[in-house]
């Protein structure tokens, strides 16, 4: 696929499921929701500016909000109809194209779900997009990823070693990282999938 074959993928999804965890390619609320909790560890987030890349319909948001964690919440994606349904969920935040957002500063920069699609180059995608997004933040950034650790692969999805991702941000982006893998997204199945928190400093 490459970014319009994806956003073509999103609109279809989202035209047949409206606003629900299966626009965005999640199975289920509680697997995606089971996501957002593992992410949403990366640190404290009350009274932070979160930036949500690859926002969707704006779900994290609303996760956050159910948690009680008041934040300033924006959002990009690639998807106009996203967007648009975020400013009216969120009117007090801003969810534009990714170029709006150039020069600011965020606390915590969350990427969920952006890596899973069969890309061109996802190695590329992922290296440059983690490069470019991490001096965007002032705390951390917590993104997942599909486990290569797995005993069944779908053809449209990309799956990456998780000591890859972990090398590639020790050298290349901070030497303060965790790497995730010890959570079930679905009870009683072995971790598919897996969440790193890159930070400024350490924790």
């Amino acid at each position: 696929m490459n970014s319009d074959d994806i956003s073509t993928h999103y609109r279809r999804l989202l035209a047949e499921h409206g606003d629900t965890p299966q626009a965005v390619q999640y199975s289920s609320a509680q697997s995606q929701e089971r996501r957002f909790e593992i992410l949403a560890g990366v640190g404290d987030l009350q009274q932070k500016r979160i930036f949500d890349f690859g926002c969707g319909t704006g779900q994290l948001g609303q996760y956050l909000q159910r948690q009680g964690i008041e934040c300033e919440y924006f959002g990009t994606d690639i998807v106009d109809e996203f967007l648009a349904l975020c400013k009216n969920k969120f009117p007090q935040g801003n969810f534009e194209k990714f170029s709006y957002f150039s020069g600011m500063q965020f606390d915590y920069i969350f990427i969920g779900g952006v890596f899973n699609n069969k890309m061109a180059s996802n190695k590329k995608l992922y290296e440059d997009t983690l490069r470019s997004l991490f001096p965007m933040c002032k705390h951390g950034m917590a993104f997942n990823m599909m486990s290569a650790y797995v005993d069944y692969q779908d053809s449209e999805l990309f799956y990456e070693y998780p000591e890859n991702v972990f090398g590639f941000i020790k050298r290349e982006i901070t030497p303060f990282v965790t790497l995730r893998n010890d959570y079930e997204v679905k009870l009683g199945v072995v971790p598919f999938d897996f969440t790193v928190y890159a930070y400024r400093s350490g924790q």
